[in-house]
This record gives C-alpha cells, sequence and structure tokens, in this order.
C-alpha cells in the first residue's frame, strides 16, 4: 500500500484511540472516524513499516451505533474522538479497552465492571488550556487539530461551533479575551518565530467562579483594566491571572502565575470538603464523576475496617480530606513542598489537622517507613498518566500495605503497573468511569489486596 491508495475495507474493531481498524492483506489499517461493523472506501494518508492510516471517503455500509455529531467542527479538531458513536456503546469500548489492555499485558483474564457513564455528556470540563492563534489576519482560539499544531478555532458563542464539552461561560470569556486583544492590537503566540505575546487562554470554573489565566511570552499584559472591565460585563464571578513563558516549550503554563485581579485561590467544595485551587492546580476535570470515584473509594476504606490511610502522590489534600472522613488517620505523602503546605491550608480549613499526617518526601522513600509503623493501612495512588514509578512499586511490594487503590487516566501504564503488583495482590474490583465523554480517554479504579501466603 502507498499514500493516495482507495481501499473498501471492513472495520473489525476499534482501536485505542477511538478510530475503526481493518486488516489488508495482514497490515493494520487504522481508519479515523470509522465503527466496528462498517463497511467503507477509504483513502491511505499514512504509511508506516507495519501498519497504515487512513481517512474515511465514503460510508457504504453505516453501524448502528453511528450517531450524527452535533458539532461543526467535530473531527476537525482534537478534542472529541468519539462524538459519533451512539453514548452506550462508548461505554461498551472504554470498558473493553480496560480489559484488553490488562489481559494483554498480565496474560490472564479479568473481570472488568460496566463503565459507569458520565451524569453529563456535554458541558462538563471544569478547566480548558486554548491556544491562540492567528489565522489568515484573524485572532483565533480553539483545539489543536489531531496530531498537529494548527488551531481549529472554535465559533463565537451562538454560532453553533463553540466546543460541546466546555462548560457553559467558557466561550463567552473566550470571545470577550478575543475583542480585547483586537481592540488593544494584542498579538498571538508563534512558536515558529517565538514572537507575539498571547500563547494560551486557561480557564478553571470551581463552583460556578471562574479562574482565567493568560499565558504570555513576556511578562506584562498590557491594557489589563480593559480586559477585566470586559470580563465583568459578562455578569460573572472571576479571578485573573498571568503565567509568563518565555521559553520554546510545548509546556503550556510558566513557572509562576500572578493574581491581576481577585483572589490567589478560589475555594470550591466536593463532598463536604472545602479546597483552594488555583491556575496551577491539579483537579479531575469532570467534577460529578470525581465525586462518584471518590464516593466510591471513600465507601471502600469505610468497608474495610481499616483506620489508616495512605495517600501517595497527594498534592494539595482534596483526597486526603475525603479521606479523613472515613478513616483515623491519613498519612498524606507529596513531594513538592509548596503542595504540602497548602495541603496543610486545607487541613485546618476542613477540621482535619489533627487527622492528617503530611510528609513531604519522596514516596518510594517514605510510603514503607509509614506502611511499617502501622499494623493495617490502605494505600491510595492517583499518579499521572505515565503511571506509577518502578521506586514507588518496588516500595509497595516491600512494605505489603494491606489493600491497594489504584485511581488511573491511561489503561496501558496501568496494565503495565498492575501486571507488577500482582506478584502479591490480587483484583477485588475493576471499574472504569467515564470521566471524559465523548472522548478516547476513561479512568479507572482498581482495588487489590494482599494475598494471603499458602
Amino acid at each position: 500500500m502507498k499514500v493516495g491508495d482507495i481501499l473498501t475495507v471492513e472495520i473489525i474493531s476499534m482501536g485505542m484511540d477511538g478510530e475503526g481498524v481493518a486488516r489488508v492483506d495482514g497490515v493494520v489499517l487504522f481508519v479515523h472516524g470509522a465503527l466496528i461493523g462498517e463497511t467503507v472506501k477509504v483513502q491511505i494518508t499514512q504509511v508506516k513499516k507495519s501498519f497504515c492510516f487512513a481517512k474515511v471517503i465514503k460510508l457504504l455500509v453505516a453501524s448502528s451505533d453511528r450517531v450524527e455529531p452535533k458539532c461543526k467542527i467535530g473531527f476537525k479538531c482534537g478534542g472529541c474522538e468519539t462524538l459519533h458513536i451512539d453514548y452506550k456503546k462508548q461505554l461498551e469500548i472504554k470498558r473493553q479497552h480496560v480489559k484488553n489492555c490488562l489481559e494483554k499485558q498480565c496474560k490472564r483474564d479479568f473481570i472488568v465492571d460496566e463503565t459507569v457513564a458520565s451524569p453529563k455528556q456535554v458541558g462538563y470540563r471544569n478547566k480548558i488550556q486554548v491556544p491562540i492563534s492567528c489565522q489568515d489576519g484573524k485572532l483565533v482560539g480553539g483545539y489543536y487539530a489531531p496530531n498537529s499544531h494548527k488551531v481549529v478555532a472554535f465559533c463565537k458563542q451562538g454560532d453553533g461551533g463553540s466546543c460541546l464539552l466546555n462548560s457553559d461561560g467558557m466561550q463567552e470569556i473566550i470571545d470577550a479575551f478575543l475583542d480585547y486583544m483586537n481592540s488593544q492590537g494584542i498579538s498571538a503566540y508563534d512558536e515558529n518565530s517565538h514572537s507575539g505575546l498571547a500563547r494560551h487562554l486557561v480557564i478553571r470554573k470551581v463552583d460556578g467562579k471562574f479562574a482565567i489565566c493568560v499565558v504570555i511570552n513576556g511578562n506584562n499584559l498590557p491594557k489589563r483594566e480593559v480586559l477585566i472591565s470586559m470580563l465583568n460585563s459578562l455578569g460573572i464571578e472571576f479571578s485573573l491571572y498571568i503565567s509568563p513563558n518565555t521559553r520554546r516549550t510545548n509546556v503550556i503554563m510558566g513557572e509562576k502565575v500572578i493574581t491581576l485581579f481577585g483572589e490567589e485561590s478560589l475555594q470550591g467544595e466536593a463532598l463536604g470538603v472545602k479546597y483552594l485551587v488555583s491556575p496551577q492546580s491539579f483537579m479531575q476535570i469532570n467534577d460529578d464523576v470525581r465525586d462518584m470515584i471518590y464516593s466510591r473509594v471513600g465507601e471502600i476504606i469505610r468497608s474495610s475496617g481499616i483506620n489508616n490511610v495512605i495517600d501517595a502522590y497527594s498534592g494539595i489534600g482534596i483526597m486526603s480530606n475525603i479521606f479523613a472522613k472515613y478513616a483515623d488517620k491519613v498519612y498524606a505523602i507529596e513531594i513538592v513542598p509548596q503542595a504540602i503546605a497548602n495541603s496543610e491550608v486545607l487541613a485546618k480549613l476542613n477540621g482535619n489537622s489533627d487527622k492528617i499526617i503530611n510528609i513531604c518526601g519522596d514516596c518510594a522513600q517514605e510510603l514503607p517507613k509509614v506502611v511499617a509503623r502501622l499494623e493495617k493501612s490502605i494505600v491510595v495512588i492517583d499518579p499521572p498518566r505515565k503511571g506509577c514509578d518502578k521506586a514507588v512499586l518496588s516500595a509497595l511490594l516491600s512494605a505489603l500495605p494491606d489493600q491497594i487503590i489504584y485511581i488511573s487516566c491511561n489503561p496501558s501504564t496501568l496494565a503495565r503497573d498492575i501486571d507488577i503488583l500482582l506478584d502479591k495482590y490480587e483484583p477485588t474490583s475493576i471499574t472504569p468511569y467515564d470521566m471524559f465523554p465523548n472522548t478516547k480517554h476513561i479512568e479507572t479504579l482498581i482495588c487489590l489486596k494482599r494475598k494471603q501466603p499458602k
């Protein structure tokens, strides 16, 4: 096969990025936008050593699971990969993806629960990071097209092309920011020439309030009072920040955040726990599903009868304070000193200073020390997409806490880590949660119990 070839193929399975998979003469073909069971005419767009990519030219036999995407820019931007798939089918595909990853890596069968649906399939994102660009002399904000740094522009509010996944109020803020840039002659950043000022607009919604951060290729935002006035005219409660980032990098945020207007941190509440969040804080993207997962973890802790919980990768301590409702002591381990300082503030804010013990240090070193001095313990780990450090996994196998609760946003790294833990632990439940409807992503909660010696 070569680029440009046109073929008729049958889609036999779904890939991990939400694409259809076909086989032609033993070669795997990934077809963006196609569904299992469909027959499609495709054109080869890219040829690799052992597989190819193709795009759909004509849909010959459609799947009953196909729906019409309610988005003008669907398939153009990289925000959604599965908007064309019936939601129930999305949940089934994601469950199967988690199961496939685990079974392929671990070489054994697993029972995986049905995927827990999100109460909201659109309008659920509480945070967006919008690159700003100049296209044909026009300033735009949107998401990058798949596998590129070309911005696919959102349409203005009311034009039917704003992102369906973003929370209410976010598009109006984007529109106001672009109007401010146009009125004040503010330039958009060009990564090729490393020129222009505005790089990204980062918006987070916290209990109806907005944290708005402008990432700039410089140290100052000109005429900030004009932007503040425009945002005030929207009738929203907000704080405005800048994050200087003058590096040639794909990393969005700069090393610091400067408050221009409003509060340094916004206060929110999750499951009765108050928290403070800034533009740099990590928070799950879907409030409803976040609360479902944390509630489930709390119930596991309560029903275990174990009163000591270790919150590895504890960050600013939101989960630690939730777990404190179900346990006598929570040991929060975090390597970043500022995060530990924030965790102490949250513990005081929620009246948990006597229940939460904050430990600043490397989890791989500190976790075995804590487990060793406790009669029984549960460890909760919620690592980034790259999964757990090998040193942390080794520490777990050395310390042998009674139970491990693993929250993962990446089935591939989850499977890799679980394969290592299976030496000493057995899963008691595996539950996918649809944190990211209409995308390829999935959150998974696995509960593991230490094997009893034979």
